[in-house]
């Protein structure tokens, strides 16, 4: 989105991966994380959620109660469970049992902390090709893209998400988004400034 003069150098984020653990074995429920506000596009994982006949686990601060309930009301009772905004240990233990994280922004969000929390865990991530998330996600290898705002696209790359292998979720993160990857960015750019 912005006009440089040069490609950036990206450092991300690193995790302490000791915080998430690997679940191989989930349940079949979807997820979403984020606040509850129309930016984040949660109508549209739920939209996703309902056409798949899957349950959506949701985590998240509910900054707009009118939205929430707006959302709520465009999809089948009981497809919507909605789990308040919890820690990361809790977040992670919960996050980690769904077979995949759905992520809807509206907007280009800069990195995606949550996305790499569930990748962490092993699930497999299906989000608009947007901003951060949409650079984090790596077709078939931690989850799946959809152009942005194509319901349709979405639902698709759940689809293919779902059968990512959670292992190589957890090796993507293990290999890009842990601490030690982070460490290993930052020197490489401290180092390029002062040579």
């Amino acid at each position: 989105d912005f006009q440089l003069a040069e490609p950036p150098i990206l450092v991300g984020n690193g995790f302490d991966l000791s915080r998430y653990q690997l679940c191989l074995e989930p349940e079949p429920v979807l997820g979403w994380a984020g606040r509850i506000a129309p930016e984040k596009g949660l109508e549209d994982g739920a939209q996703v959620a309902a056409r798949l006949g899957l349950p959506l686990r949701i985590w998240g601060y509910e900054e707009d109660r009118a939205y929430a309930a707006r959302v709520a009301a465009s999809v089948p009772a009981g497809t919507l469970d909605w789990r308040g905004f919890l820690p990361t240990e809790q977040l992670q233990g919960e996050l980690g049992r769904c077979a995949a994280l759905l992520n809807t922004p509206k907007w280009n969000e800069a990195f995606g902390n949550v996305v790499v929390e569930a990748m962490a865990c092993g699930v497999p991530v299906a989000a608009y090709q947007r901003g951060g998330p949409g650079e984090l996600v790596v077709e078939g290898v931690n989850g799946a893209l959809a152009p942005p705002d194509d319901g349709e696209a979405l639902v698709a790359a759940t689809h293919r998400a779902l059968a990512v292998q959670r292992q190589g979720c957890r090796a993507w993160v293990e290999q890009h988004c842990s601490q030690q990857a982070f460490s290993a960015r930052v020197e490489t750019w401290l180092q390029g400034l002062a040579g």
